[in-house]
């Protein structure tokens, strides 16, 4: 797997060929509620996460564990539910490549409310520059983030594999595919914030704050 990192250099704006897919699967036991409603500067978390993909994406979709009505989404953004009931993240995932024929896919779980468009951008620009990889994922804290990551279309076999066979492990999907890692670089690695938590959740509400 090979190594970059992003705290340095310019980045491009939107991208042709990208599809965003918006994951709002789960029920936020640990939250208390559905994150993808969380109110951030006014707005739902969502509808913000869609905001700033329009930024770099042709295309949006926003992928539910179940049908679910968003009458906030902005025009032109769908949403669908989920391939497989109660799977997981994976299902989200064939479901929104299936719906897709661009190159770029952009995975996103509703969990993620400070990436932004440095990180969509830098994950484009990355992969850009390693045209033999399938994907690129970030990396801070001290772990891989493939739910906040950039997919090429081609890599819809092996999720779809790993959902035929009942594998709901993200990464161990992502291992049959030849990776990059981003470095996003001390300064911007809080960017990469999960938000699981009540705690979680106020702690990005201050780091937002206009």
């Amino acid at each position: 797997m090979a190594m970059i990192s992003g705290q340095n250099g310019k980045f491009n704006d939107a991208r042709p060929g990208c599809h965003a897919i918006v994951l709002c699967g789960g029920e936020g036991r640990r939250m208390g509620g559905r994150k993808e409603l969380l109110e951030f500067n006014g707005e739902p978390l969502l509808l913000r996460l869609c905001r700033s993909l329009s930024g770099i994406a042709e295309r949006i979709t926003v992928v539910a564990d179940r049908k679910r009505e968003y009458a906030f989404l902005p025009d032109g953004v769908r949403a669908i539910a989920d391939e497989v009931a109660d799977f997981g993240p994976i299902a989200g995932i064939c479901a929104g490549m299936r719906v897709s024929d661009l190159p770029l896919q952009l995975v996103v779980a509703c969990d993620y409310p400070l990436a932004g468009s440095f990180v969509w951008r830098a994950l484009a620009d990355t992969l850009a520059r390693y045209p033999e990889a399938d994907a690129v994922l970030p990396e801070a804290g001290g772990k891989l983030h493939p739910l906040c990551a950039l997919y090429r279309q081609r890599t819809i076999g092996a999720w779809a594999d790993a959902m035929a066979s009942g594998n709901r492990r993200v990464m161990a999907a992502t291992q049959r595919m030849r990776l990059v890692k981003w470095l996003p670089g001390d300064q911007a690695a809080d960017r990469l914030m999960n938000m699981n938590t009540p705690d979680d959740y106020r702690l990005a509400k201050e780091r937002l704050r206009p």
